[in-house]
């Protein structure tokens, strides 16, 4: 009797309660109520001498009296209900938007914040920005410009900037000769950094007013335009001087001052590229020798000088006279053309960069006749990465006592091969013998002797090569000076058989 009676008890004290709490709920729900929104900064005094860049960081928050802010919307200049951008940030940097063609201007940003029932602030926060637009600037990149003569493909590479963010860069535009009409936009987006390389690729068959082709990056990579229709730039003039000029325009229609950088375009008449890199004060005299040999068989190479520079330490840097950008400028280049004649006076010279920079040349079928004289070097050059030669002779493996090799005057120089033997036309110093690499073809070797302390001579037996032809047949490299070796009068029927016979030049 006693349990049952608490248990009656605890059930009316149950209804009870649950009565109490259905009265405490009776009423109408009260709306929700819209956020409110604040700016950092309230209020900006400034004068026309002070007013501010176009490129500003803008803070704000929010407060919500019965919820909670989920963003925010912000518009600039225009706030009708289209023109607003939902953000959750409370802060960003903007490039506010200046009237094309005024230097100032008063820009509206006004924020309003939403709540997380997608009630935005009616009124919202705004403040009025007076700023000034500064002018963008732009630079040719020095190392980035043509020297002063190139042949079919052209490079240029400009820097561009704004005190307004480079985001407020709208375009930046190259023109040749004509700054009058001659403009032509280059595409830019955020991935350039501010900075542009292209190209420019003419048929510089023929002298003349050209159109260039334009491509860009380093990936040579052909330009469009918006429409997806090729980029190509008129007024090339191939057989003259020309002048590339480059400039920024900003959002506010203000353009940058001029820079510019002038060159020669060449024409290009021959499947021969003659590359002299004689360092020496007769370099004009030896190319006259060893071009007349290749027009007496109707070959008039096109000729490129490329002898600045003194080798030091061991190798010279990559001559001026070639384009600074190896890839893809200076390789596509030099793959304009079928063979290459090249000739210089030092092994340290611009042939230790041979194989970096004739790699489309050999892609595409090019082949090659070197003539350098061999000197003492170091077994690790990276000109043995080139020329098919394997080491060189040691002189002090014929006597302690050796110093030098010695070629005497009127020494022959047979050829293994069938071609026409050579003969010295002095003694010569310091030249030394070649072995070549597994699988090349030795061409020509001639008498070697040592000399001693004392004077005395000493026959050298090793390895007595000279001319040595690479295992693909495409590379033939001739370790003397040419000029020295007419004794026979037949310097012309060695031309003839090393570089049509063998390697297949033509005009």
């Amino acid at each position: 009797m006693y349990k049952s009676s608490i248990l009656i008890l605890a059930v009316l004290s149950l209804a009870i309660l649950i009565s109490g709490c259905d009265a405490g709920l009776s009423g109408t729900a009260s709306e929700n109520q819209p956020p409110s929104t604040n700016l950092t900064v309230e209020r900006i005094n400034r004068g026309d001498d002070f007013r501010l860049s176009s490129q500003i960081n803008i803070s704000w928050w929010g407060n919500d009296p019965d919820g909670y802010v989920v963003g925010y919307e912000y518009a600039i200049n225009d706030t009708s209900e289209g023109a607003w951008t939902f953000t959750e940030r409370s802060d960003s940097t903007f490039i506010l938007p200046i009237t094309e063609g005024q230097s100032v201007d008063d820009v509206l940003f006004k924020v309003r914040a939403v709540d997380n029932e997608g009630a935005k602030d009616p009124v919202g926060a705004r403040l009025v920005y007076p700023i000034v637009n500064s002018n963008p600037t732009v630079a040719f990149s020095e190392t980035e410009t043509p020297p002063d003569t190139l042949f079919s493909i052209s490079s240029f590479g400009w820097r561009f900037n704004d005190p307004d963010g480079l985001l407020n860069i709208r375009s930046t535009e190259i023109a040749i000769n004509d700054t009058i009409n001659g403009w032509t936009e280059i595409p830019v987006s955020p991935d350039n950094e501010g900075r542009i390389f292209i190209s420019l690729e003419v048929d510089n068959s023929t002298e003349g007013a050209k159109t260039a082709d334009v491509f860009l990056g380093r990936s040579y990579s052909r330009a469009v335009d918006e429409s997806g229709d090729p980029i190509q730039i008129t007024g090339v003039e191939v057989g003259s001087n020309n002048t590339a000029y480059v400039r920024s325009i900003d959002a506010a229609g203000a353009v940058s001052e001029l820079d510019s950088v002038s060159w020669y375009v060449k024409p290009q008449r021959s499947k021969v590229l003659f590359l002299n890199d004689i360092g020496s004060g007769d370099y004009l005299e030896k190319q006259a020798e060893h071009l007349s040999y290749l027009n007496s068989f109707g070959i008039d190479p096109d000729q490129w000088l490329i002898n600045t520079g003194t080798p030091s330490l061991g190798t010279i840097e990559l001559s001026e006279q070639f384009p600074t950008v190896v890839d893809p400028t200076l390789r596509k280049t030099l793959a304009k053309w079928d063979h290459i004649y090249w000739v210089s006076n030092d092994i340290d010279r611009n042939i230790v960069h041979a194989l970096e920079i004739t790699t489309e040349f050999f892609e595409q079928g090019g082949n090659m006749f070197v003539t350098i004289p061999m000197k003492e070097i170091g077994q690790d050059d990276d000109v043995f990465n080139f020329i098919p030669v394997d080491s060189i002779g040691d002189y002090s493996s014929a006597s302690s006592r050796s110093t030098n090799f010695i070629i005497n005057n009127n020494t022959e120089v047979p050829s293994l091969t069938g071609g026409p033997s050579l003969l010295t036309e002095r003694t010569q110093t310091s030249i030394f013998p070649l072995k070549p690499i597994p699988g090349a073809t030795l061409l020509y070797q001639t008498d070697f002797q040592t000399t001693t302390l004392t004077g005395r001579i000493e026959d050298y037996t090793e390895f007595e090569g000279v001319g040595i032809e690479n295992p693909e047949g495409n590379v033939i490299y001739f370790g003397m000076d040419l000029t020295l070796l007419n004794g026979n009068n037949n310097l012309a029927d060695f031309i003839e058989y090393i570089c049509i016979q063998r390697l297949g030049f033509s005009n």
